[in-house]
């Protein structure tokens, strides 16, 4: 499916550009020395609204929590997310993240690196297991999924900078489902796949506000 998903963020004028990955959930930093970076985190699950059966829809998932941003170099970032479920699922979900993110020429950048997800077992349920009552409607085996790695992958992005108000981006993220949630019969009977590609591409707007009071 194809998601409009706008994102914005803040900085003092002058100071340098903030990097965002397209894996990062919606943050803000309460604390950022440069090198160590936490606050509040959080991220939306969109309803699942299966082709296959609607006994294996999911309402929306509403996520809460924190993350921490380590750059361990200049041009080398790792990031953890810890977030809880409300609403479709109500588990814990980490996300874990590294990124390269190097100049290639003044105007071009160009960030990727390696990604995974744990899952609890209250979080993975709604979306893989499938109860008797879902089996009977949809024809799939029943299946219980408990929580452990959901997936591995990596994810790369170019950003274009045209000048300081206008700039640019596009990204392809790969998932590999793992475990339990790549031997579930949504994934394996219900015309699913254990490759998961997410693509995008953006444009970026800057511009100054004055009189804020920060």
């Amino acid at each position: 499916m194809v998601v409009p998903i706008p994102y914005f963020d803040m900085r003092r004028a002058g100071s340098p550009e903030a990097f965002h990955s397209p894996h990062d959930s919606p943050s803000i930093a309460l604390y950022d020395n440069g090198v160590f970076a936490a606050g509040p985190v959080a991220s939306l699950i969109f309803p699942r609204r299966h082709a296959f059966n609607p006994a294996l829809d999911v309402s929306a998932t509403y996520q809460l929590g924190a993350y921490f941003d380590y750059w361990a170099m200049p041009w080398l970032r790792g990031r953890v997310e810890a977030l809880q479920g409300f609403g479709g699922s109500t588990g814990l979900t980490a996300n874990f993240s590294v990124d390269a993110v190097l100049p290639l020429s003044a105007a071009l950048t160009w960030s990727g690196g390696p990604r995974a997800r744990a899952v609890t077992a209250a979080t993975e349920g709604p979306y893989f297991s499938v109860t008797p009552v879902q089996s009977s409607a949809s024809g799939l085996s029943v299946f219980n999924a408990g929580g452990g790695w959901q997936s591995v992958g990596a994810g790369t992005q170019l950003k274009y900078r045209f000048n300081r108000v206008w700039a640019s981006y596009g990204f392809v993220e790969y998932d590999k489902l793992i475990g339990a949630t790549a031997s579930s019969p949504i994934v394996t009977e219900a015309g699913g796949s254990s490759n998961q590609w997410t693509t995008g591409i953006g444009v970026i707007y800057s511009f100054g506000l004055n009189g804020l009071p920060f």
